[in-house]
């Protein structure tokens, strides 16, 4: 496809703008994006538009490419400009899709705006944020190429491998998340006192009438308000963003090397009973939670590994249920087992599902709800206690989690 022309308006505009494919390269540019992304526009033309983007936001440009293809138009999407001894620039863009001419190939076109991050507060923590949401999108993208992998890997030797390279991922992602969360905290607290002196600077010309005006004139021109108000919200979007990353993380971690388990005559009624008052504070209202303990001798195990589980079971009969409905935890003596049951009225599952429950990484959670490792964890924790899950259900008669663990006995190592 010979590059489209752009017309003199477009050439001359001070924003930048750029044409690319459905392969998004760049068929054409204006001098101000030749300018943005540091490279003459004729050396720019089906180059990559990950190329001129910085690691964190190639994942969202092939998403904004993709979405405008297939939406037609698609805005406000934040990207990364790397730049030699100095920050990334900031661009928001808005794109949508065009033809050169009559009968020739759909192509994206896009628009941007820059935002100078280094003129105020909300503009640094804004490039945070698309780093963070770069980094998950790269994290879950790693998560579905894990679920195909999985399905060859998974009650095999090869199994191994897999733990190996989760390790890894959840190793490399948690190292720079420290340093975004411990960023986020500092930032948080410096807010208040970056406040409280912007606040003294009034209080200091309150009585000079001619320096008071200055200052709020100052302030309008600047939008101070506006920034105080994107930061309280900015703040709390990062962290959210930090402890989600941190969730999926941790779980990974757990699930490719947990801990050796500490042992113990444990009460597994008394620590049912902790992890009920837990999982009640987050059931949504219409939820019941009946608990039914029968006598049971002390339990072998590590206490807080089997609460974890209980937890998870407990956390998936709550997600089930829509509207109201109840879930009831009983414990039970059989034969030389402890026997917990976690029980529902959700909606059940089929053969099909029911099957797969415990896969790694196979959840029936909406996208981004769940990781699909709740249950692959339990499942090697009781397996590690000589016990075992299982699980019965059907559509229409909700589902029964039953957890089973010797009495008494040694630990299966």
């Amino acid at each position: 496809m010979t590059p489209p022309i752009l017309g003199a308006p477009v050439q001359q505009a001070l924003l930048p703008f750029l044409a690319l494919d459905a392969e998004a390269r760049i068929l054409a540019l204006n001098e101000a994006a030749a300018t943005l992304y540091g490279r003459p526009a004729a050396g720019l033309i089906a180059t990559p538009f990950a190329e001129v983007v910085d690691l964190y936001s190639r994942e969202k440009a092939a998403l904004m490419v993709a979405q405008a293809m297939a939406e037609g138009v698609t805005y406000d999407w934040e990207l990364n400009h790397p730049r030699v001894d100095a920050p990334p620039t900031l661009v928001t863009y808005t794109a949508w899709i065009w033809r050169a001419a009559p009968g020739a190939p759909l192509a994206v076109a896009a628009i941007g705006r820059p935002i100078d991050a280094a003129t105020s507060l909300a503009g640094q923590l804004a490039a945070t944020n698309q780093q963070l949401e770069g980094a998950l999108l790269q994290l879950e993208r790693a998560h579905t190429a894990l679920k195909a992998a999985q399905v060859q890997l998974v009650r095999s030797e090869k199994m191994r491998a897999l733990g190996q390279l989760v390790a890894g991922v959840a190793h490399e992602v948690n190292t720079p998340l420290a340093f975004v969360a411990n960023n986020l905290d500092f930032l948080a607290e410096s807010l208040q006192a970056l406040r409280d002196l912007h606040a003294s600077y009034h209080d200091l010309v309150a009585d000079t009438p001619g320096l008071a005006a200055r200052l709020r004139a100052a302030d309008d021109a600047a939008g101070v308000e506006q920034i105080w108000a994107d930061l309280d919200e900015l703040v709390p979007d990062s962290r959210d963003g930090v402890a989600r990353i941190a969730t999926i993380v941790q779980a990974l971690r757990v699930f490719a090397r947990p801990d050796d388990p500490g042992t113990q005559a444990a009460d597994l009624n008394a620590g049912l009973a902790s992890t009920v008052r837990i999982a009640r504070a987050s059931a949504q209202a219409g939820v019941v939670i009946s608990e039914r303990y029968g006598q049971i001798p002390p339990v072998v195990c590590n206490p807080g590994q089997i609460n974890q589980v209980a937890l998870n079971l407990l956390t998936n009969a709550i997600q089930a249920i829509q509207g109201a409905g109840e879930v009831v935890v009983s414990s039970s003596c059989e034969d030389a087992m402890a026997v917990v049951t976690v029980s529902d009225t959700g909606p059940g599952m089929d053969e099909a599902t029911l099957a797969r429950l415990g896969e790694p990484f196979f959840t029936t959670r909406p996208v981004g709800a769940g990781t699909g490792l709740g249950i692959a964890i339990s499942r090697g924790i009781v397996e590690r206690h000589g016990g075992r899950l299982e699980f019965d259900s059907a559509p229409g008669r909700g589902t029964t989690a039953r957890l089973l663990l010797p009495l008494g006995g040694p630990l299966t190592q």
